[in-house]
């Protein structure tokens, strides 16, 4: 059965809360429709996509396709002439910067900012309406600041000692991690920009883009975005438990805190799942994709009042028996967990001879 597009309300699909990414590049197309078959079982919010001209009309068709409304956006990016030492042709950042154009998107009342490369396990709508202590305030997890991989350009503070994740539990509730005082060590202001949850505001957008062009800390930046935000909104950001946000690295380096069964959504940081099918997955059977039908729907139900997909088959039993992780560098045990749901989706595809799906293909390895 085909996912049908989300109810338009007041000129905006889903009305004026929603989860809003970022896609400039056709490349990350499957990490998005992934994304958004696992948000349509758990969530009452539509996804909203921002891209940029440079992003070409059939790539726009796909997503449309899906029922996944489109805002265009200019893109956004420090000049050398604004800052001398900073290199714009460095390709790790690309257009991160431009994600930070969702703090202007003031036709909504409350966004959450996600990650194309991310798919949920369990609901948490009840972000929407999690009370921020003002207007100009945001929502973020902690960033872990382990760096498992030693990788060179990571700032030196940036070890297991300096992390506050470290002070969270398996069950950390949304009311827990504590403001960092101002004078709390640099890590722990640090957060984690693959969500985000605010009240956008064109006086935002104004503050955070002042701050791109003008800040000296921007030549000598790591992390694009998520630098700016972390230093824009030091003092006026409210930590979130690690559930919220969970990398997969964290499965290995905060063993201690990390609970399968918790995770909401998974962060698929580093290298992508699209990009190497795991060894451990049997031949896709074909199976034919997950239906709606009055046995198998899930019992949560939207705004409208309309019964969602449930989760792809296999996915929330892979979840439940996926071995500890024991590997800093293999993380194919989760990545499995994606391909499950992209190839549901892909077999739905096939079955309906949709178009765009041999475009949204040719981006995954096997």
């Amino acid at each position: 059965m085909a996912i049908e597009p989300a109810p338009v309300q007041n000129g905006v699909v889903g009305g004026k809360k929603a989860w809003v990414t970022l896609i400039t590049n056709p490349g990350y197309i499957a990490g998005l429709l992934t994304l958004h078959r696992t948000l349509i079982s758990v969530s009452s919010y539509p996804l909203i996509v921002m891209t940029t001209s440079s992003l070409s009309q059939s790539s726009r068709e796909t997503i449309t396709s899906s029922g996944i409304e489109i805002i265009e956006v200019e893109h956004l990016s420090p000049s050398s002439a604004q800052h001398s030492g900073f290199d714009p042709s460095f390709s790790r950042f690309n257009d991160a910067w431009t994600k930070i154009r969702v703090f202007g998107l003031e036709q909504f009342e409350r966004i959450i900012l996600i990650d194309s490369d991310m798919i949920f396990l369990r609901g948490m709508d009840e972000l929407f309406d999690l009370e921020l202590p003002g207007d100009d305030w945001i929502a973020a997890s902690p960033a872990c600041v382990c760096n498992p991989l030693k990788l060179k350009h990571y700032p030196e503070d940036w070890i297991p000692s300096n992390c506050s994740l470290s002070l969270q539990n398996p069950y950390t509730t949304l009311s827990s991690p504590p403001i960092p005082s101002p004078d709390s060590k640099r890590t722990s202001h640090l957060l984690n920009s693959g969500l985000v949850i605010f009240k956008p505001s064109l006086s935002l957008l104004d503050e955070l883009v002042h701050h791109l062009n003008t800040s000296p800390t921007i030549a000598q930046s790591k992390f694009a975005d998520q630098d700016v935000i972390t230093e824009v909104f030091k003092g006026r950001w409210k930590p979130l438990p690690w559930w919220c946000n969970a990398l997969k690295t964290q499965r290995a380096v905060h063993g201690s805190m990390w609970r399968d069964e918790e995770v909401r959504l998974i962060h698929y940081i580093l290298d992508k799942p699209w990009n190497h099918r795991p060894s451990s997955l049997p031949p896709h059977p074909n199976l034919p994709p997950t239906p709606i039908t009055p046995s198998n729907f899930s019992q949560q139900q939207t705004q409208n009042t309309e019964k969602r997909r449930p989760l792809p088959p296999g996915l929330l039993d892979a979840v439940r028996n996926t071995p500890p992780q024991e590997s800093l560098t293999n993380y194919d045990a989760v990545h499995a967990w994606w391909w499950i749901v992209y190839e549901d989706l892909l077999e739905e595809w096939k079955a309906e001879s949709k178009v765009g799906w041999r475009e949204v293909d040719q981006y995954v390895t096997r």
